[in-house]
């Protein structure tokens, strides 16, 4: 009996994990009261805090409309700012507030804890080496742009 090919189809496999990665870390936020398009915007504020609207929506590979509408839920909640970009009065810069940055560190906790369920059964040398090999497969796709 032949295995689904798709079962060792490197692009679904990623895509899978991905997929269960972000459905368990949803799960895990749940009783945070945040939906899962607000804690990926808090989670890319951790790397990307002072970005302007523009650059965010285009990390988080949204629309600017649909980011314009979660950065108002975010910020009527208290745990992000928008700012007056200094160099184009157009725009706005988004940061986190004091108010947001404990919920970021609640949000590491938890994803340390999904991380440590992806890998459990791994040794520290194939956790190591799963990760160079997705970095590098990363800049691959880098070096396309």
């Amino acid at each position: 009996m032949n295995p689904d090919p798709l079962d060792r189809n490197l692009g679904f496999l990623i895509n899978d994990v991905a997929r269960i990665l972000r459905r368990e870390f949803g799960r895990r936020m749940r009783d945070m009261d945040l939906t899962r398009s607000q804690w990926w915007v808090m989670v890319h504020l951790i790397r990307f805090d002072g970005y302007n609207q523009t650059q965010l929506a285009e990390e988080l590979d949204i629309g600017k409309v649909a980011l314009g509408g979660l950065l108002d839920r975010l910020e009527a909640r208290g745990w992000i700012e928008r700012r007056p970009d200094a160099s184009d009065r157009r725009a706005k810069r988004v940061f986190l507030t004091e108010t947001g940055r404990p919920l970021i560190s609640e949000m590491q906790d938890r994803a340390r804890d999904v991380h440590r369920q992806m890998v459990a059964g791994f040794d520290p040398v194939e956790r190591d080496q799963l990760v160079d090999l997705l970095l590098r497969a990363k800049k691959n796709f880098a070096a396309l742009s």
